[in-house]
């Protein structure tokens, strides 16, 4: 192994002092799985997403390894998973840690814009380097030889902000078309601002979009979810209006200068949810169902998704019995939908309520303080055994109309229920007018 030289090509520079901090402060149970290499006679390097946050000094999620040996070799290592073993990619567990360890490679056509139709391992660090996507990702470090590689200037452009491409930007796009998500999601550099793309990029961005469709959806939820997220998600996906991006992976329209898109940044909490739900809100709920299908939000999310949608432009009667309805209709999301309703009021005068409408109702929510997990005090049987109403949609609707008036009235016991039970005129056998707990 020690004969390919596999950094030739290179310049190896000493380590930065950030990048000799993170050297020092590695998890044992990474430096294990280095030392193991080394007692393999291999050559192993940090690559990618952890040098790059390192340089920046923003918190690195994981370490990504790149080798010489194959994942053949690789699998003598006490515990591993053959992850993407085709592509070359084997991970490594130790002391309950997972680290993915990637074979050099070359690559050879991708007629699918998805992944390349044929890997070969390869022997140079220099190539392994070059076919990835933005010069940002594009670092090493040999951990043990205290060396830093950055063949295209992936430092230079971190300290400038720029978002840059390893060389041709179409092509590295047109290889895998999920690059254009991620290139997105790395203009949001969060306290350190918006990177914008250098024109290259921005050029190819725009014209290679169509590749998407190529692009499982899953792969694009995770890559959007993300970007809706960021610090600056305003600005970026407004970015991706402005280049045809969210057109073609959500299939709507969207305005030049989108309201919706720029509340995004205003949104509290870390539930994308919201987020699509923000953005969707002057979408129906066909089109938020088809969007849900396009992008196969998993089950719960588009369960999630449809609930607040259908809740958006409404608001509870700005009294006490009525927020107390609303409160155990719409659960856990009470304050968020007020607070959502808010913003939409502030900034569109056209709506039919105003700003200081839905502030007051807000106040009174979290004055109540209310028990949102409130369960019905007179089961099917109690009714029953009172007033010897027999099982059917009847004794159903009566159940219903008690558990709102338990709501509404905030009653506590089930001597409370006896006594409204005496109150209800129950005898009558049109139920469609019986009150029920719902929300609007």
């Amino acid at each position: 192994m020690s004969g390919m030289e596999p950094a030739r090509g290179m310049e190896g520079l000493p380590l930065l002092p950030s990048l000799s901090s993170m050297v020092q402060q590695l998890p044992q149970s990474l430096v294990e799985i280095i030392e193991w290499f080394h007692r393999n006679n291999a050559d192993v390097w940090i690559v990618g997403g952890a040098v790059r946050n390192a340089l920046l000094g923003t918190n690195i999620v994981e370490f990504d390894l790149a080798t010489t040996l194959t994942p053949d070799e690789m699998k003598s290592y006490p515990d591993t998973i053959p992850t993407g073993e085709r592509y070359g990619t084997i991970t490594f567990r130790n002391q309950g840690d997972c680290y993915e360890v990637t074979t050099l490679r070359t690559e050879f056509g991708y007629n699918d814009g998805r992944r390349p139709d044929e890997v070969q391992w390869g022997d140079s660090l220099l190539i392994d380097l070059s076919r990835r996507d933005l010069t940002m990702n594009s670092l090493a470090i040999d951990p043990v030889n205290q060396v830093f590689y950055d063949p295209f200037d992936g430092q230079g452009d971190l300290q400038h902000g720029r978002i840059r491409s390893v060389g041709d930007a179409t092509k590295r796009l047109s290889e895998d078309a999920l690059r254009i998500m991620r290139s997105y999601r790395f203009m949001d550099q969060g306290a350190a601002g918006i990177w914008w793309p250098e024109r290259q990029l921005a050029d190819a961005l725009r014209a290679t979009k169509t590749m998407l469709g190529r692009i499982a959806s899953e792969r694009i939820w995770s890559e959007f979810k993300r970007i809706l997220l960021g610090q600056h998600a305003s600005e970026i996906v407004q970015r991706m209006v402005d280049d045809g991006i969210l057109k073609q992976i959500l299939d709507l329209d969207w305005e030049q200068d989108d309201g919706r898109i720029k509340l995004l940044n205003e949104l509290e909490g870390s539930d994308v949810i919201d987020r699509l739900v923000v953005l969707l809100r002057d979408f129906s709920s066909k089109e938020c169902e088809q969007l849900a299908a396009r992008l196969r939000l998993s089950g719960q999310e588009k369960k999630r998704l449809l609930f607040r949608h259908a809740k958006l432009g409404h608001l509870p009667e700005d009294t006490e019995s009525m927020m107390r309805v609303f409160s155990v209709v719409i659960g856990t999301w009470g304050e968020q939908h007020l607070c959502i309703e808010k913003m939409f009021a502030r900034d569109n005068p056209s709506l039919d309520y105003s700003e200081n409408d839905v502030q007051r109702r807000l106040d009174r929510y979290l004055r109540l303080n209310i028990d949102v997990n409130v369960e019905p005090l007179a089961s099917g049987e109690y009714i029953m055994q009172q007033t010897n109403i027999p099982q059917g949609p009847k004794l159903g609707a009566l159940k219903s109309w008690l558990f709102y008036e338990q709501v509404a009235r905030n009653l506590r016991t089930i001597e409370e229920i006896d006594t409204l039970l005496c109150t209800l005129s129950w005898q009558s056998d049109d139920t469609s007018r019986w009150p029920k707990l719902q929300f609007p």
